[in-house]
């Protein structure tokens, strides 16, 4: 078993591939830190967006509801509507067949 504190270092190299600097563990625990630090704030803004995106795609889903049901309303409503104006034209019929009838029965000109 090895003792004692082992400090990490890690060079880094220019494009020449001499040596520019070295990061102590300090540091590179500071940068570990911050991409920790960085990476949560960007799992808790995706997961706000994510929440802000549900709720409108429930807003939306709901509006897209009561607008059927007012298509349904306004189809059934029509429907409705025109079963009555073929039973008032079923019936203007029948009185103008019967004054027809009238009228050729006592021959009204």
């Amino acid at each position: 078993m090895v003792s004692g504190k082992i400090i990490l270092y890690i060079k880094i190299f220019d494009i020449r591939g001499t040596r520019m600097s070295t990061t102590p563990e300090k540091e590179l625990t500071e940068e570990n830190q911050n991409a920790h630090l960085n990476a949560l704030e960007n799992i808790e803004r995706l997961e706000k967006e994510e929440e802000l995106l549900i709720q409108e795609k429930e807003r939306l889903i709901g509006a897209e509801q009561q607008l059927w049901v007012r298509i349904s309303d306004a189809i059934q409503n029509r429907r409705q509507r025109n079963k009555e104006l073929k039973e008032e034209i079923e019936q203007l019929r029948r009185r103008c067949e019967e004054l027809t009838g009238v009228l050729n029965k006592y021959n009204i000109s």
